[in-house]
């Protein structure tokens, strides 16, 4: 059964609270990091949660099996295929042929191995060669090509003897085979393999569905069996036994990978995990808990606690621009003017000494549709911003946010560049030059012995020349 998060209900979950009996995926668990390792812990009710692995999530392996199938066809298994073709050509029957074929049957089941441990990560991918050439699993490999070939050699024995307990010998060898290589694969060991425990341990953590994992994999043998039975009479005997060893490694290299799935898909039936630990493991991708406690919070409609955790991220020291952003949102989607206006100032700030003009914009022309007569009540932001909106081309709002600053800021040490901004706005922006020019009357009258009053007689000048002239 697929379990699926919470929270995001198209994600497939990976961990689970037994306590709150809640699914979470990767990005609603919040961690605490270790050295190398971390501990997920239920956000709810900080319990440790029970990681759930892939396997919940697994395609059953019947409706894999043409993944199965064309698991041999990648370059290297190509390559491996017709090596096991040819060389049984060239190499005249006897000690070399079978000292051959045996190499052949290692080299397969080594490209096998690393086969089955990708697929018990759920990745049917082949191997790289990186992989395969890594000196780990090699001596695991190894005995598992050559229990393979004392296995087809006993078949075979007995086969001469007799046909009839040759072929059920047979039979019963394919239907343990899968078994063999999970015990193994489980258990790291060849022994547990070949053992009637591990046999015995494998068989019941994956179930009655073990019946249908023996029919494909009697069914294929069958299949490729006859196959070479077909070409036997007509093709010369060296090139016989060269077909026949190569589907031989075609079907090893469709049940190895088989058996890493069928490990995969029945992890926690087999006390199998992916990683060393289920309760440890590498942290993949670290993610802000506040963002995870957030869209919680949101799903559940807490809003007043929403507001209250992004308020106070807001006000710690060294806060983000995204936090403030996902605080504002937050605000106008509630239509909490009080609170926007209260944070607005603050948030402005933020985005001007980032150069964040076009977000700065956005947010007095969206502040304006909830607060028509807003403005910021920091006389120096007004004065920022102004410049900020000049940049973008809304001389309006430029004009705007100084608008009154001589009532709103008496005291205003930045006022006469403020005026002297809106006035030429005004003049040469917006075609309003008597409101220039009251403006520019206002700054002459109260700053006579300012040191921006030449500019300002200046400006007056040009703007009563450019009223004159209009």
């Amino acid at each position: 059964m697929t379990y699926y998060c919470k929270y995001h209900a198209l994600d497939a979950a990976a961990w689970h609270c037994p306590t709150c009996r809640v699914h979470f995926c990767d990005a609603c668990s919040p961690d605490t990091a270790g050295e190398s390792t971390v501990v997920h812990y239920c956000p709810h009710c900080n319990g440790e949660l029970r990681r759930l692995g892939g396997a919940h999530a697994a395609l059953p392996f019947w409706l894999r099996l043409t993944d199965f199938l064309r698991y041999p066809l990648s370059p290297i298994g190509v390559l491996l295929m017709l090596s096991a073709l040819a060389l049984p050509v060239l190499i005249s029957e006897g000690v070399i042929g079978l000292v051959v074929r045996f190499g052949i049957l290692l080299v397969v089941a080594r490209y096998g191995w690393s086969a089955l441990e990708t697929a018990s990560t759920g990745n049917l991918q082949p191997p790289e060669v990186s992989k395969i050439l890594k000196k780990e699993g090699t001596e695991l490999a190894f005995s598992v090509g050559a229990v393979l070939a004392v296995f087809a050699g006993v078949t075979g024995y007995v086969f001469m003897k007799s046909a009839f307990y040759g072929t059920l010998l047979g039979v019963v060898f394919l239907c343990l085979f899968p078994l063999v290589m999970v015990a193994a694969g489980v258990n790291r060991s060849i022994g547990s393999g070949v053992s009637a425990e591990g046999i015995k341990s494998s068989f019941v953590g994956i179930g009655p569905v073990y019946a249908v994992v023996c029919l494909l994999v009697a069914g294929l043998f069958l299949v490729l069996q006859s196959l070479v039975s077909l070409f036997a009479d007509i093709l010369p005997l060296p090139v016989g036994r060269g077909l026949a060893a190569g589907v031989y490694a075609y079907f090893l290299m469709v049940v190895f990978p088989l058996a890493g799935y069928l490990m995969f898909q029945f992890q926690e039936s087999l006390g199998f995990s992916v990683n060393a630990d289920d309760r440890l493991h590498k942290a993949k991708k670290r993610i802000d808990p506040v963002q995870i406690q957030l869209e919680m919070m949101l799903k559940e409609g807490n809003y007043a606690k929403a507001l209250s955790l992004l308020k106070g991220q807001t006000q710690k020291k060294g806060s983000t621009l995204a936090a403030h952003e996902r605080y504002h949102k937050l605000l106008w989607s509630m239509n909490d003017t009080d609170a926007m206006r209260e944070h607005a100032d603050v948030y402005f700030k933020m985005l001007i000494e980032n150069g964040y003009d076009a977000q700065a914009l956005t947010l007095m022309r969206n502040l304006l549709k909830s607060i028509p007569t807003y403005k910021p009540e920091d006389p120096d932001t007004c004065y920022d911003l102004a410049m900020v909106f000049e940049r973008m081309g809304d001389y309006r709002l430029a004009v705007h946010v100084v608008n009154g600053l001589h009532k709103d800021a008496s005291n205003f040490a930045r006022l006469p560049e403020a005026y002297l901004l809106a006035a030429r706005l005004l003049s040469e922006s917006l075609g309003m030059p008597a409101k220039a020019m009251a403006l520019l009357r206002f700054l002459e009258g109260r700053y006579q012995s300012h040191a921006s009053y030449p500019e300002i007689k200046r400006a007056l000048k040009a703007c009563s020349s450019g009223a004159g002239q209009a």
